[in-house]
Order: structure tokens, then C-alpha cells, then sequence
């Protein structure tokens, strides 16, 4: 367990575990919309990769994706990352980080994954283009 603070938040985070986790759970859900979530965030700015890196997260993974065509050739993802280990101090809902176009939030969802060791979700929310070929009209259907 490695010790985090983020602001006025402490956080202990098993980040092989956390690994192991994004290891074995595949993302449901629209392929497309999927893929065009890997595609646009494979170029990450240096402080959202230093962000990830000290959470232990994996921003190609998110347990929970949901996307949302809004204006123009645009989506809005959101979802969160489960992250294994505790929120040591800080309120949960005071939490809100922004890096770039990502809004990060502790999150209090119902587990969509079986696990018994403690842990806690990182929400998400960010509006990248649609870079895929396929049109969004077919995501939009």
C-alpha cells in the first residue's frame, strides 16, 4: 500500500491490485464508442499520466464507461475507475480534480465488480472528438 495525498485527501491505494483488477475486467458496453475512448485518450498530457500513474489507474480501463454524442463530432464519456484501498481523510463529495478536459470525482457507486478487500471508485467525466472513421450517427442509434 502507497500512501497518496491529492489536496486535502489521503488515500491508501494497493496499486498491484488495482493493477491485477484492470488485468481481469473487460469494458462492456458500445465497442465504438470503446475504441474511439481508447483512441482519443492515447495522447495524454504529462499531468494527467502523473494523476493516473500516483492512483495506480489505468485510463484505458475504466470499470464503468457510459458515452453520450453531444455537439458537433463530440462525445462525453463518463463512468469511474475502482481503485483498491481507502479514503483515509477528506469528504467524498468535495473532491473534484481538474486536469485538462478531465474532471475527476470520488465517487459512491455500487460495486459492478465482486470484490471483497476495500476499495473506491474515481469518476470520470470528459468531452473528447470522435475520431473513429464509423460515423457517430451510428453510436447515436
Amino acid at each position: 500500500m502507497v500512501e497518496v495525498r491529492i489536496e486535502d485527501w489521503k488515500l491508501t491505494i494497493d496499486k498491484e491490485k488495482t493493477n491485477a483488477l484492470y488485468m481481469t475486467h473487460l469494458q462492456a458496453g458500445d465497442p465504438l464508442a470503446y475504441q474511439n475512448f481508447i483512441l482519443a485518450n492515447e495522447k495524454l498530457d504529462e499531468e494527467l499520466l502523473h494523476f493516473s500513474k500516483s492512483l495506480g489507474l489505468n485510463l484505458q480501463q475504466p470499470t464503468l464507461l457510459n458515452a453520450f454524442p453531444v455537439d458537433g463530432q463530440q462525445i462525453m464519456y463518463s463512468g469511474y475507475y475502482t481503485v483498491c484501498g481507502e479514503i483515509v481523510e477528506g469528504e467524498m463529495d468535495a473532491w473534484d480534480v481538474i486536469i485538462g478536459e478531465h474532471c475527476f470525482s470520488l465517487v459512491e457507486e455500487e460495486s459492478i465488480l465482486a470484490l471483497t478487500e476495500p476499495h473506491f471508485h474515481i469518476g470520470f467525466e470528459v468531452v473528447l472528438q470522435w475520431l473513429l472513421p464509423q460515423s457517430l450517427e451510428l453510436m447515436k442509434k
